[in-house]
């Protein structure tokens, strides 16, 4: 017996010896300086073995599998590294990282802080960081694009102040807006929901040109807006905003932020602004802007268990109220009759949302992310003799789990996501009641060599409780000639369902009829584009030339139809509706400190409306921007300008005369001009400016004003200004 232990003993231990033995060691070091870089993650695939740098860059891997191998090897700020090992290496293997921003590749360099177009990501993507936002008054979301030429914002009416972008030269319905990946308008926000994100809120805007990707829904067939607010954990102390300008609107912005023990940070938000002052510049006895009040807080939360997870939890409370409609108009006494024509629009909004991650050091390419949202909204609006009440109650939330195929140049992201809608909606003389449940299910596939080529493939699977089932599939391609020029191809389908009312509340300003079809359907569309990205240099200074061209074909649409200047009515689309969609930009440094940003865009966008294909109405032929920044005395002082020309559109049933009111057929082009002054002090800065330096507006933008409950009143027939020139002035305090 004793024989039989040792022989098996001895066996053993030859056997174990004979295992081959895979022991890898090597420094890790930056690629343009040698330095080494303590605390790189290398890790060894198939098995899984890891191994952190030392103080020294090094590291050391004991691996029983058999040849070839994978190390991947990844540290903060530098792009990850893949190396293949077909035999055990001879002496210490040296890998270099390159850094993972370059700033010519990524940005212009004379406007890293403001804006930059990426030659990098496969989506077609503009970052508008708040340097760019702090360019103009910009007082809240609506505001946030004087300066950017791809988002272009609007007027609904001339009596309620409700503002909506139009994006690829379509009604923003069609483009996702989000905030942190989270829905952030959409329902009963469509027509006021511009108004609910403070300026000073915003750290940055991501601006997605085409279809977006899959992870974050169905519904973007335009682009994807993504605003990213202040974060806790690095946001400033202390921040204080106060603006007001000559008509009589005056805003107060406050932050705080603060890190407490364990890894948990929180920041406060609050948002106070009111307009009190009558104005009728034009005369015609209506308000140039509602009167109005907004109340508006957001508290965030973060925690971090290092080497575990992330979590977050944000709520967001606001009320907003505004009184509109003709000067003389008192609601005591005038609400609910004919002696004079108001408008009262009240939201009440309060959101919860969670963000929570896992996190693995041992394997950094591999992840499971939970999102979610609540919220409950509730609006109660008149205009005139017309009333609209309105009840959301909402839940979303998304599952995001990531890991790598192989190596770190192919990820795969997959995940569960579900959708649950109630809307409760009241009119004169009818109710609506609407639930929508709506499970779904992706996976997209991205590839990058790092070099030249890249791809998004990903396609999603949605089952609405009415309409079945839907498929959302999207590619995104990307190629770049060198660091400096890329282009990129995309194509996909989106899908959305409709809200009559929320989304054209300027239905209700007019005394049209308003005629809705049976079995409305979901809207779908096919969006395709091209985009050409070259950074070069002129003038001895960085320079970017950006184009697009889109093609938007819808395979339904529900159609808004105008054409009768008493009726507007709702249906399925029965033809074809398409927009062709090209745009120019070149943003360039002609002298030290000036920069300039030039842009021009052309838009064919056609529907057929009862049965004759049309231009789409009040959506202008084509628009240019020129915006200037000049900062001199070392940028304690900036000037800033932006042009903006705006061509002819057509005006739906125009060219008539009807009991003597005049509606023409087209619009006409203009111009506009906005400026602002800055002077910056170490922890402080006043600005001010004034918008619409030309004066020019809508001239007669309400139809029938002098009598508004007759059967001409419509001021929903809006392609311009309605106020005039304005003047502006704040100041902003920061402790850091």
């Amino acid at each position: 017996m004793k024989h039989k232990i040792i022989t098996t003993i001895i066996f053993f231990c030859i056997s174990t010896s004979a295992m081959p033995q895979l022991i890898i060691r090597g420094v890790v070091k930056d690629k343009q300086t040698s330095e080494t870089l303590p605390g790189a993650a290398v890790i060894l695939q198939p098995s899984g073995q890891n191994a952190i740098t030392d103080i020294e860059g090094r590291f050391e891997i004991q691996n029983k599998e058999p040849m070839p191998v994978t190390i991947i090897t990844s540290f903060i700020g530098y792009q990850t590294d893949t190396l293949r090992l077909t035999d055990l290496p001879d002496q210490m293997l040296t890998i270099k990282l390159s850094k993972s921003i370059n700033l010519k590749q990524v940005e212009i360099k004379s406007r890293r802080e403001s804006t930059s177009i990426s030659t990098i990501n496969t989506i077609n993507t503009t970052t508008i960081t708040q340097q760019e936002l702090l360019k103009a008054a910009c007082c809240n979301l609506s505001e946030s694009f004087e300066t950017n030429p791809t988002v272009d914002v609007n007027y609904s009416d001339a009596v309620t102040g409700a503002k909506q972008i139009h994006m690829l030269g379509l009604d923003g319905i069609y483009s996702q807006i989000q905030t942190e990946n989270l829905p952030l308008i959409y329902g009963l926000s469509s027509a006021y929901g511009l108004g609910f994100t403070p300026g000073p809120w915003i750290e940055s805007i991501q601006i997605n040109k085409g279809v977006g990707s899959v992870i974050n829904g169905y519904e973007s067939i335009t682009g994807q807006l993504n605003i990213e607010l202040k974060k806790p954990q690095n946001a400033e102390r202390f921040f204080i905003n106060g603006y007001g300008n000559n008509e009589g609107r005056m805003e107060l912005n406050l932050q705080t932020a603060h890190n407490f023990k364990h890894h948990i940070s929180a920041e406060l938000l609050a948002h106070g602004s009111m307009n009190n002052m009558k104005l009728d510049d034009d005369g015609d006895g209506f308000l140039n802007q509602p009167l109005s009040k907004q109340i508006n807080l957001y508290n965030a939360w973060h925690l971090a268990v290092p080497g575990k997870l992330e979590a977050q939890l944000k709520i967001h409370a606001l009320y907003d109220n505004r009184i509109g409609g003709q000067k003389d108009f008192d609601y005591d006494s005038d609400y609910g009759k004919t002696t004079f024509y108001g408008v009262g629009i009240e939201n009440k909004l309060f959101e919860v949302s969670t963000k929570t991650g896992t996190i693995n050091p041992g394997k950094p390419y591999r992840s499971l992310a939970l999102l979610t949202s609540s919220r409950i909204h509730q609006m109660d609006n008149f205009y005139g003799l017309k009333t609209y009440k309105g009840d959301q109650r909402s839940f979303y939330a998304n599952t995001i789990y990531q890991t790598i195929i192989h190596d770190t140049r192919q990820y795969i992201r997959s995940g569960l996501s579900f959708r649950y809608n109630h809307y409760s909606e009241i009119t004169n003389d009818k109710a609506y009641y609407t639930n929508e449940i709506i499970p779904g299910a992706y996976t997209e596939y991205s590839y990058s060599d790092t070099k030249q080529t890249s791809l998004v493939a990903g396609l999603r699977a949605d089952y609405h409780n009415t309409y079945g089932l839907f498929i959302t599939p999207r590619l995104h391609f990307k190629y770049n000639f060198n660091q400096l020029t890329s282009v990129r191809l995309s194509t996909g389908t989106g899908w959305r369902t409709a809200r009559i009312f929320a989304e054209n509340t300027s239905i209700f300003a007019s005394s049209r009829q308003v005629i809705i079809a049976d079995n409305l359907k979901p809207e779908r569309a096919w969006n395709s584009g091209i985009n050409f990205t070259k950074k070069f240099q002129l003038f001895g200074h960085d320079a970017v030339f950006n184009a697009d061209y889109y093609y938007t074909t819808f395979m339904n649409q529900v159609v808004v139809d105008l054409e009768n200047i008493h009726k507007i009515q709702f249906y399925n689309l029965d033809g074809r509706s398409y927009s062709h969609y090209v745009q120019a930009e070149m943003d360039i440094e002609p002298i030290h400190n000036l920069l300039l940003r030039l842009s021009y865009k052309y838009n064919q966008v056609k529907t057929t409306v009862a049965n004759e294909l049309t231009d789409k109405a009040l959506t202008p032929k084509d628009k240019a921007l020129v915006n200037a920044e000049y900062s001199f005395n070392k940028k304690s002082w900036s000037i800033d300008a932006t042009a903006k020309y705006t061509g002819l559109s057509r005006i739906p049933g125009g060219g008539v005369n009807d009991n003597g009111y005049i509606i023409p057929k087209n619009s006409k082009s203009f111009i506009t001009l906005n400026g602002q002054l800055t002077k910056n002090f170490k922890n402080f800065s006043v600005y001010a400016g004034c918008e619409n330096i030309t004066g020019y507006t809508q001239k007669n933008p309400i139809i029938a004003a002098d009598k508004p409950f007759s059967e001409n009143f419509d001021a929903s027939l809006i392609w311009g200004p309605l106020t005039g020139r304005m003047f502006y002035g704040g100041f902003r305090f920061t402790i850091k």
